[in-house]
């Protein structure tokens, strides 16, 4: 990975034509932020610029992020002469359409994400430890110095403010707070994100969730971890749509003494397993890792292509009850 000053990242994007942005797969509050606000900036700056996001958005951000494309063919490739990555770490998470990674690394590829184990292997990246790709973006536009409107600066501030847990997790740093009081100033919706963002739950996905703690939690390593598995039946019986999950695993995180939170659900193919730690001295990036996966110390995610859930607990929990018990190391 190549990793460029901020200063030739704002080179890149001014000397463009027309822009592609894309994130990764199934799209969170970072992802979506980042690339709409990018988009809102670029075209606000005389750039032309589209979202490509492949599949479908979850419903909170429906209605609220508007105007993408579902696809873009070969031949309609060249009508972009930049294509640019979001909040995205690798090649196999890239919502990218019809077209491979390995095609975009053979075009002007530019990359801006905050996961520091970035392997997307972009032409040029600008990788930072920042609390959201949004933030970073927000700086850039500041050093930039040109205008940004409310509907980037609203964009921008809602990514912020997912990715931080309103600026509760640890990833919140003083330039958090300076990014965000700049797309404040610079005209974002406050009341528009809440509203639509965190005061907006289904009644169904409250049942969901109840449904899950009642009987699906379980806790280990005297109640500092707790994990639970979302199974298809679940999802079927309260109609929840997998694409809700961002923040469900805050339910867990949120429990009295917990340490470790893990949501598993299974995937065509394997286990998904998203874990979540409060404390630093327990990071879960190691035992991500540990499966093929990654991500950040506190917040991290793989995937175990085992048969059965039972199978899954036997390999994953363990390596939990080493860190938490001392009894040894990954």
């Amino acid at each position: 990975m190549n990793n460029f000053p901020p200063e030739e990242i704002c080179q890149a994007l001014l000397s463009a034509k027309k822009v592609l942005i894309m994130t990764h797969q199934r799209p969170d509050g970072d992802a979506m932020g980042s690339s709409f606000g990018m988009r809102a900036f670029l075209r606000g700056n005389g750039i032309d610029a589209d979202v490509l996001i492949p599949g479908a958005i979850p419903r909170r951000y429906q209605g609220f992020f508007t105007g993408f494309l579902k696809n873009v063919t070969q031949s309609e490739m060249e009508n972009y002469d930049l294509f640019l990555a979001l909040d995205c770490a690798n090649g196999e998470r890239l919502g990218c359409g019809e077209f491979t990674v390995k095609e975009l690394r053979c075009r002007n590829f530019v990359c801006i994400d905050h996961h520091t184990g970035n392997s997307l292997a972009a032409g040029k990246s600008w990788i930072s430890s920042s609390g959201s790709t949004c933030q970073m973006i927000m700086e850039l536009i500041d050093h930039l110095k040109l205008p940004l409107g409310q509907e980037g600066a609203t964009a921008l501030l809602t990514g912020m403010m997912t990715d931080t847990g309103c600026f509760c997790f640890s990833n919140t740093t003083g330039s958090s707070f300076r990014a965000a009081a700049l797309a404040a100033d610079a005209g974002a919706d406050i009341e528009k994100i809440a509203n639509q963002v965190f005061f907006n739950k289904p009644f169904d996905q409250l049942k969901f969730e109840a449904d899950m703690v009642e009987n699906f939690l379980q806790m280990t390593c005297n109640g500092k971890v707790a994990y639970a598995c979302i199974t298809d039946e679940l999802m079927a019986k309260h109609n929840f749509d997998l694409r809700e999950d961002e923040g469900l695993i805050d339910i867990l995180r949120g429990l009295e003494g917990v340490k470790i939170a893990i949501l598993i659900h299974h995937r065509n193919d394997g286990w998904r397993v998203s874990m979540r730690s409060k404390d630093s001295a327990y990071p879960v990036r190691p035992v991500a890792m540990k499966f093929g996966g990654g991500g950040h110390d506190l917040a991290a995610g793989c995937t175990i292509d085992l048969p059965e859930f039972a199978d899954v607990e036997k390999v994953l929990i363990p390596c939990f009850e080493a860190m938490l018990t001392e009894k040894g190391s990954l």
